[in-house]
């Protein structure tokens, strides 16, 4: 009879030196290690509270189990939003003695743990477990800490460039946006209520029509001004129809504005105020992105 022999793998052993492995066992051994892993990445686990063992994290939640950690209590938890990118991500933000001191992912979220907690899962239980967040995220913490973070509205108490600021309440910062003044003690500076001057709707449409027609040449400059003569002072340069009604030098441009609010203070600019400069966080941060790649690629 025959005879075949096993092609053998040396393995490093702890004792002898080597361990003889065939391809066979080899194939087993990685086909189970692959396996746990792919389960470890679809079932999330979770060292249980008495630090004696793993478990899933539904079982977790409910299994009753108590800690000394004092913060994963109810009482010192906070669901919200992570800002930090455009996606968005649901936070589990735990608070002591009133101070935020460590951000997770919301484990009711699929965005942070999957499979999710149910919604029927208490608050009390839920607290027992954390979802998965990035280093960005979990970077929030230094953010509402940070010592430089403006938490009040400054005003600048100097000239221009001396870095001198003074805190001033919402009362009083509404009121000098709204009406203006001598603000800094350099004269009037014109408010929110001097710039909306154009306030018909349909004198709108005609002065944006009109200077369309002169920037196209089919309507000189002289004409326009004879037309519009009783609103020339509605327009910022009247020499420069283009450049609109004052109501343009009323800018909007926000930070991180979410969908929602992003609408409502299109609207308010565009169809309320009437200024046309609207501008977003993705016009001075990811749009280069996308303009270039349309310049190369000429796909967006």
């Amino acid at each position: 009879m025959s005879t075949q022999s096993k092609e053998k793998t040396p393995v490093n052993g702890a004792n002898d030196g080597f361990l003889e492995m065939d391809r066979r066992d080899f194939m087993k051994t990685a086909a189970l290690v692959g396996g746990a892993a792919a389960m470890a990445g679809t079932v999330p686990w979770a060292i249980n509270e008495a630090g004696e063992s793993l478990m899933p994290a539904h079982a977790l939640a409910q299994s009753g189990a108590t800690s000394s950690y004092p913060l994963n209590k109810p009482e010192h938890v906070i669901y919200s939003i992570c800002l930090n990118c455009h996606t968005a991500c649901s936070l589990k933000a735990k608070i002591q003695d009133g101070v935020l001191v460590k951000i997770d992912g919301n484990p009711y979220s699929p965005m942070n743990l999957l499979p999710h907690l149910p919604e029927e899962i208490p608050l009390a239980d839920a607290a027992k477990v954390d979802g998965k967040i990035c280093p960005k995220g979990q970077a929030g913490v230094q953010i509402a800490n940070d010592p430089y973070r403006v938490r009040k509205v400054l005003k600048r108490a100097g000239k221009r460039g001396e870095n001198k600021w003074q805190s001033i309440s919402f009362d009083q910062f509404i009121d000098e946006v709204v009406n203006g003044g001598d603000l800094f003690g350099e004269g009037q500076v014109d408010g929110l209520k001097d710039i909306y001057k154009l306030r018909d709707p349909e004198l709108s449409k005609e002065l944006a029509a009109d200077s369309a027609a002169v920037a196209a040449g089919d309507m000189t400059l002289d004409e326009f001004k004879q037309k519009h003569a009783d609103h020339l002072d509605l327009l910022i340069d009247p020499d420069h129809p283009d450049l609109g009604p004052v109501n343009n030098q009323f800018v909007f441009m926000g930070g991180r504005v979410e969908h929602g609010r992003k609408e409502l203070a299109k609207r308010f600019t565009y169809s309320s105020f009437g200024s046309v400069n609207f501008y977003l966080h993705t016009t001075i941060c990811e749009q280069s992105h996308h303009i270039a790649s349309k310049m190369m690629t000429g796909k967006t």
